[in-house]
């Protein structure tokens, strides 16, 4: 069949009214494939508990061995770094081996410097390349798995699909650090645990049929973000405001003479919300247009951000504040995922998915560094208000859009 000049590989001609939120009635109506969708789903937790993991255990150690803030920090950025130098290249590599080697793959690539992180101990120039080794097999993981699941979702129910995928990966990171209480940080023992983690995960895989990437295309990532900057958008905002989220809260928390024990929870409570949007996040963007969920949650999520210094000397309100904000930002990223399944088919999921990986990471590379500017120009509260405006002009950009399929 001769694609039409101006769309994109495996997009439907009428993907611009797709991607705007208007629905496709009458596709995919074949019988949902439960066990692979499962098996997908499951592998992902199982890598969510490995990163949950993980990421507090190399920051202790760091710490231990006498690294700096700087060091802490941009040794942490150097894996989202990884992911935008390794994304471009997994949707030819997912095309030519298929998403379950892929897979398999990118979960060896991981645990192997996850090992020889314990060999390197206070040589610090090492945890460099096996961070950048780690978070490049990371990063394809949460490409392939999401390729996985979105090509198989039925476009029908894809928002209850896609959130219960977002919020089993969010269980998996919530309850990741829980193993530490019980390996503690020394010696191998968490080393070999978390090893173990990742593993496990390729286990549900082996047993279920993966969807079929036709290898029609090579793979152009940046297709897909030139043709709905304002789509590929929605993953860059929520790392950028969840990254700066988990370094600056405890610390704002602090500022507000909240105390360290209330940093901490402030944290989790912001994660909880995140968690706890995801089901009716998706299942309402099954029902009404997914901009205008968009757009709803980035105008709450601005208001929000705009109430957190205002809740000085009452800790509840913060509380209540902080887990309705962290569902309203973390919906981003799965209104987001969602349209990106309904828009994008064939050899265009591969590109697209893992173009949405890309703008994550560069959102988690760019947060911090911006973050930290405004707090250093506006202080504390000048923080929250540059959150609040990139997220109202991203409300502004979405309605918009919304604005030109209606």
């Amino acid at each position: 069949m001769i694609k039409p000049a101006h769309h994109l590989p495996g997009v439907s001609p009428n993907t611009k009214d797709r991607a705007m939120g208007v629905a496709d009635e009458g596709t995919d109506e074949r019988d949902l494939p439960v066990m692979s969708l499962i098996a997908a789903i499951a592998a992902i937790s199982v890598v969510g508990l490995g990163f949950g993991h993980s990421t507090p255990l190399f920051s202790v150690l760091l710490d231990r061995y006498g690294a700096s803030d700087f060091v802490v920090g941009s040794n942490t950025a150097f894996g989202a770094i990884s992911a935008l130098l390794g994304a471009p290249f997994y949707p030819r590599i997912i095309a030519k081996v298929g998403l379950r080697l892929f897979l398999v793959i990118c979960l060896g690539i991981m645990v192997i410097p996850y090992l020889a992180v314990f060999w390197a101990g206070d040589r610090l120039w090492m945890w460099y390349p096996l961070r950048f080794i780690f978070s490049v097999g990371g990063a394809g993981v949460f490409a392939a798995s999401e390729i996985w699941i979105n090509g198989l979702a039925p476009d029908r129910m894809r928002g209850k699909i896609l959130g219960i995928y977002t919020t089993f990966l969010a269980l998996g990171f919530a309850c990741g650090p829980l193993i530490l209480t019980v390996t503690g940080y020394d010696g191998f023992l968490p080393f070999i645990v978390g090893a173990a983690v990742f593993s496990c995960a390729a286990i549900p895989l082996l047993f279920v049929r993966a969807p079929h990437v036709a290898n029609e295309e090579h793979g152009d990532i940046f297709a897909p973000m030139r043709r709905f900057p304002v789509l590929f958008t929605s993953a860059a905002m929520f790392a950028a405001v969840e990254s700066a989220m988990l370094i600056f809260l405890p610390i704002l928390a602090l500022e507000l003479n909240y105390g360290v024990n209330v940093g901490a929870r402030a944290l989790t409570i912001y994660g909880l919300g995140l968690l706890s949007a995801q089901l009716p996040v998706g299942w309402l963007t099954d029902k009404v247009s997914p901009r205008r969920v968009m757009t709803g949650c980035a105008l709450l999520g601005a208001g929000f951000a705009l109430l957190v210094p205002l809740t000085q000397g009452q800790i509840w309100l913060l509380y209540a504040v902080l887990f309705i904000w962290g569902g309203a930002v973390g919906a981003l990223y799965t209104v987001g995922l969602i349209v990106v399944g309904n828009t994008f088919k064939g050899s265009a999921l591969a590109s697209a998915n893992t173009a949405f990986v890309f703008t994550y990471a560069a959102g988690a590379v760019l947060g911090p560094f911006i973050a930290g500017t405004a707090r250093y120009g506006f202080g504390a509260n000048g923080l929250m208000v540059v959150i609040a405006l990139a997220l109202g002009a991203y409300a502004w950009a979405a309605r918009r859009s919304l604005g030109e399929a209606e």
